[in-house]
């Protein structure tokens, strides 16, 4: 090959190669948008109408923690009581699957929380599931169970157990070709609270029982109550705010 000829290949090679390098990359895919999540109140299968009350408690307190992952929307647990409220299932104890998932499309979740807790002497166990709202499907289930006293710890191992639930279902669900419509509800901000050395599961119920004074009307009692648990637990942050908000 002559040298002229053996340029112009080179040459050519040479643009080739260079126009390969600087092509345009396709861009990344998006970011999904985050899953809705709601999480409804426990079931209580214990006979203490005290202890009863920490189903709004351990709610308000899954949400608050479960917020934090930029993955997952929360529906804001005032939205939820709304639609229970709608339906007549907010002193229900125990909510059947199929109602629960009527909830959840209600309030335009993808993913529900729920489950179940009760007290054996000095023993606390709470059980909690993670249901698929478009199918109905449990997607898994997670168990916590220790001392009353240590109720902060145990709702802190259920939070990271469900959140990372809910983190692997958000990202090995497709989207399917025609997803649900969901409703644009209120959604949880992240907001960092403090948080108590240690929180006993009675005064956890106490927290509980002043959101649903509050939700029945009742400020002058739920601003009592919270009075009383931040006696009890002054570095509680989420019973701050909501005092807070009691007093505007």
């Amino acid at each position: 090959m002559s040298s002229p000829v053996l340029r112009a290949v080179l040459t050519a090679l040479f643009v080739a190669a260079l126009a390969w390098h600087t092509a345009p990359t396709h861009a990344a895919a998006p970011e999904p948008a985050p899953s809705p999540v709601a999480v409804l109140y426990f079931d209580y299968s214990g006979g203490d109408d005290e202890i009863a009350q920490l189903r709004k408690g351990l709610a308000q307190m899954l949400i608050t923690d479960l917020s934090n992952e930029p993955r997952l929307a929360l529906v804001e647990r005032l939205a939820i009581e709304s639609v229970l409220g709608e339906l007549a299932l907010q002193a229900t104890r125990a909510i059947d699957k199929a109602t629960a998932v009527k909830v959840g499309k209600l309030v335009g979740a993808r993913f529900l929380v729920l489950g179940g807790y009760f007290t054996h002497g000095e023993t606390l166990r709470i059980d909690a599931r993670v249901i698929r709202v478009e199918t109905g499907v449990v997607v898994r289930a997670v168990g916590v169970n220790g001392k009353a006293d240590d109720f902060l710890d145990l709702e802190r191992i259920l939070a990271d157990q469900l959140g990372k639930i809910l983190v692997e279902a958000h990202v090995a669900t497709p989207i399917t070709k025609n997803p649900p419509k969901l409703n644009p509800g209120p959604r949880v901000e992240r907001t960092a609270h403090a948080r108590p050395a240690r929180l006993r599961t009675r005064t956890a119920a106490r927290y509980g029982k002043a959101l649903d004074l509050a939700d029945k009307g009742d400020r002058a009692s739920a601003r009592k109550e919270l009075e009383a648990v931040l006696v009890e637990a002054p570095e509680f942050g989420l019973a701050k705010s909501d005092l807070a908000r009691l007093v505007q």
